[in-house]
């Protein structure tokens, strides 16, 4: 049988996702300008025809609105030829660049969403027009749809004409649907934050900077007369700019607004992007930066009229223009949509001091300096599903001994100050996971040989020795050799499950415990930070973005299949505050639709940055704090529980079955007890009938044989070619 989360994502996506749309009651309806079907005279003619006739588009008096018709058909067929040309400038293999890019739009956000959503997109003009894929909406039996317009600024010409259409288009064909729009997000704050983001890597990578590049956010234009009419897109473009600006921290005087794709004599708005080019070559500007801000999909705007015109023009006044390109399917993009989907537009009002302008806070990081030569990472693992010859080499052990080796999370604060101060390490973190247990740190740069070889003796004896087996054999990784290891782990590919997302949750709860240990500084920040972007620009631009399942949500789903286990239907308690309990939390909501008020999660914590993640991933459940484990609080809520899921990390077991089997007959309710606890959290086991327990080294096996049928998946091998 194939595991439930094997066959939830066929059941999401492709030809599949068809057959499974019964099952499906909510729906994302994205939506674009549109594009000609090819780049021919007579495509483009009749898409400019139905563009052009639009009343929202040609605004005419009233008295003469009968001519929109007459009028787009003329400028049509006089335009056809010339936008011909253009587009197929542009063209590709794939067809329309807008109409490609929107496919991977919606599918980047179907692969994000809960389960029980679809994403569909359609064209304002051209095909799939919008009352056919409400029809086809319909059909799928969508109760609830999100209808997102493409464009953040509102305007009546692009949103207004959208909106209007949807509505007409659902009225047409008495439509059952609840529709819900989104159709100003200008200043919503996950959007501003990609659209700088975007920025701030495209300029990294080509090295543009401020004091060496004027940035040009370009927008499409409009006729003055649009806004004086009450037309609010200027008005939002321009509170676009001011916080993107802001939030890249690209100084106001060196950047600046304007627009392009004029179209006929009227009066549109100023300054124009043609004209502003030449004006900052005049004024000795040798390199521009434009970014194409009211497009969120690379479209004849941007790679023809930008890319080609543009650019051509810019060169031959002696300048080097760059296009940031649109946003596309960037991964932060794409959480933002994601976010607006499920919680609607959130307005950035200011950027609090937490928030640092992204320039500032990558020269901060590159002064801070992760300083990979003097890094160093000392560790003991078993071996990942992937071959691992593209990374360093390593010596794996034996799952007993890794089991043997970690120590309780409660005790990696004391011993990272105790190793720090003994050894002589500027900095240093604990990467503990379900395949490996890791110290990284720094060594004094100014030591010699012997007081490193010293330092790396202390780092040994403190974490890795054991009064059985003494100090066994570990892995130690310098320099880029460390950096690399760890660059391949928080991709997941070097986990017993290919793309294991769980491994970056433990990597940010590793810095979580090492600053409150105060052994994290601006090394371990700056190198975390990287790693991180590194892993979300290797899944945002790679089919490796497909394969991110995490190791608790594997476990569940081969459990669910090989035990009959039905998380939906059952009463669930989860026992910890850490990451794997948030794991599990997210899991079974997520993957199982496992509703909140089933759930109930037992936890030590009072406060902190976890608690709050463990509070949104619970949701309305119950939450009970305890102070230790082994409150009678803990075996009533256990007793209660048709599913138990430990998420604890500590070598003192929890659960007694012989004192539940007091509480509660077992007979007659199973239980189902799911323990990820390295040490293990329940006693006498064997010795009670009616209890189903999957112990942690079980799950290891479980977790093998998902992993084993991901890998065989069409397409896994052109992914993980991508990934390294």
């Amino acid at each position: 049988m194939r595991p439930f989360l094997a066959r939830k994502a066929e059941a999401s996506g492709g030809d599949a996702g068809q057959s499974a749309a019964h099952a499906c009651r909510r729906g994302v309806l994205l939506i674009n300008l549109g594009t000609p079907a090819q780049p021919d005279v007579r495509s483009v003619r009749r898409y400019l025809a139905e563009f052009l006739a639009d009343p929202q588009v040609i605004q005419l008096p009233a008295v003469l609105a009968w001519l929109n018709k007459p009028l787009a058909g003329l400028m049509a067929r006089f335009r056809a030829p010339v936008s011909a040309e253009m587009y197929r400038r542009i063209w590709t293999e794939n067809g329309s660049p807008l109409m490609s890019i929107t496919q991977d739009q919606a599918s980047a956000l179907s692969s994000i969403l809960p389960s029980g959503w679809r994403v569909f997109f359609a064209m304002r003009y051209g095909q799939p027009g919008i009352v056919d894929m409400l029809r086809e909406i319909e059909a799928a039996g969508i109760e609830e749809l999100v209808v997102v317009p493409m464009y953040p600024q509102f305007s009546g010409v692009t949103t207004g004409t959208t909106i209007r259409e949807v509505y007409s288009s659902l009225s047409a064909i008495g439509h059952r649907v609840s529709v819900t729009t989104r159709s100003m997000w200008y200043d919503d704050a996950g959007y501003i934050y990609a659209q700088a983001r975007l920025i701030d890597e495209y300029s990294q990578a080509h090295g543009l900077d401020p004091r060496n590049t004027f940035l040009v956010f370009s927008a499409h234009g409009l006729p003055v007369s649009y806004v004086r009419r009450g037309d609010p897109y200027q008005a939002h473009l321009t509170r676009t700019a001011q916080l993107v600006g802001e939030r890249l921290g690209w100084p106001a005087d060196r950047c600046a607004l304007t627009y392009q794709s004029r179209l006929g004599p009227a009066e549109w708005l100023k300054p124009a992007t043609d004209e502003f080019l030449n004006d900052l070559a005049r004024k000795g500007e040798t390199r521009v930066l434009i970014c194409p801000v009211s497009f969120t999909t690379d479209c004849l705007e941007t790679l023809e009229e930008i890319d080609v015109r543009f650019r051509e023009q810019f060169e031959s006044l002696g300048g080097e223009l760059f296009l940031c390109p649109a946003l596309n399917s960037f991964g932060p993009f794409m959480k933002a949509l994601k976010d607006l989907v499920l919680h609607g537009s959130r307005p950035v009002h200011s950027w609090n001091e937490k928030e640092m302008p992204l320039l500032q806070a990558r020269g901060q990081s590159a002064s801070a300096g992760s300083d990979i030569d003097t890094l160093v990472m000392m560790g003991m693992s078993v071996p990942g599903r992937l071959p691992a010859e593209n990374g360093p080499a390593l010596v794996y052990c034996a799952p007993q001994s890794l089991r043997r080796t970690k120590m309780p999370q409660s005790e990696v604060p004391a011993a990272l100050r105790e190793v720090c101060e003994s050894a002589g390490l500027r900095e240093a973190f604990v990467w503990n996971t379900c395949s490996r247990f890791e110290v990284y740190g720094w060594l004094d740069g100014s030591a010699d040989r012997v007081e490193r070889e010293r330092a790396l003796g202390a780092v040994r004896d403190r974490f890795f020795a054991t009064p059985d087996t003494g100090a066994p054999e570990v892995n130690v990784l310098h320099g880029p050799a460390a950096w690399h290891h760890m660059l391949r782990t928080i991709a997941g590919l070097n986990s017993g499950l290919p793309g294991d997302r769980d491994v970056l949750e433990q990597l940010l709860t590793a810095r979580r415990i090492a600053e409150y240990s105060g052994t994290a500084g601006a090394m371990t920040q700056s190198l975390i930070d990287d790693a991180v972007k590194v892993q979300e620009q290797l899944r945002s631009r790679t089919e490796w973005g497909r394969y991110c399942t995490g190791y608790c949500a594997a476990a569940l789903s081969q459990i669910a299949d090989s035990a009959d286990v039905d998380f939906a239907e059952s009463r669930i308690v989860v026992i910890g505050g850490s990451t794997t309990s948030r794991s599990i939390l997210r899991a079974l909501t997520d993957s199982f639709g496992v509703s909140p008020p089933q759930l109930t999660l037992v936890y030590r914590n009072r406060h902190g940055v976890q608690m709050k993640l463990l509070r949104k991933a619970i949701g309305n459940g119950r939450r009970l704090r305890v102070n230790s484990y082994s409150e009678d609080a803990v075996i009533r809520a256990i007793a209660e529980a048709d599913v138990v899921c430990f998420g604890i990390d500590t070598s003192d077991p929890v659960l007694d079955l012989g004192v539940l089997q007091k509480r509660r007959d077992l007979s007659q309710r199973p239980l189902t007890v799911i323990d990820f606890n390295t040490f293990g959290s329940v006693e006498n086991g064997d010795e009670v009938g009616g209890v189903c327990i999957w112990r942690a080294g079980q799950m290891d096996g479980e977790v093998s044989a998902f992993a084993e049928r991901l890998c065989g998946g069409e397409g896994f091998a052109g992914a993980l070619d991508a990934a390294e």
